[in-house]
């Protein structure tokens, strides 16, 4: 069973999220709502992938955690965002090993990004 960390600061989101990723067959390591909790998170949990928000509670964002994240690590990555300016699509898109949905994310495009980003990882 893969393992996913969710990272979003919206509890209702996160909650959804991990519903439906239960749902699909995923395990859901965790939820953190600031991407300090989710570098401590991941040096735990080790999970397959990591459903990342863009904006969070803290003083990094989204795409800073991925940044420090990928010195250790090259855990794929689906971000989540409600910004959809060309400024934040243009940094999503130079980090390798990701994807990006806009929200509000519809759970088939959910579940097919994550079994995607997941099935495209080389085997161990």
């Amino acid at each position: 069973m893969k393992k996913i960390l969710i990272v979003e600061d919206e509890a209702i989101v996160a909650m959804e999220n991990k519903m439906n990723l239960t749902k699909a067959g995923f395990l859901v390591v965790g939820s953190v709502s600031s991407a300090e909790d989710a570098l401590l998170k991941i040096a735990e949990t080790l999970p397959d992938l990591i459903l990342m928000d863009i904006k969070l509670k803290g003083d990094l964002n989204g795409i800073d955690a991925v940044s420090i994240i990928r010195e250790k690590n090259n855990i794929p990555v689906v971000f989540l965002t409600g910004n959809s300016d060309n400024k934040t699509q243009l940094l999503m898109k130079e980090i390798p090993n990701t994807t990006y949905l806009l929200k509000p994310v519809l759970t088939n495009d959910l579940i097919a990004s994550v079994h995607k980003m997941i099935d495209s990882q080389p085997s161990h």
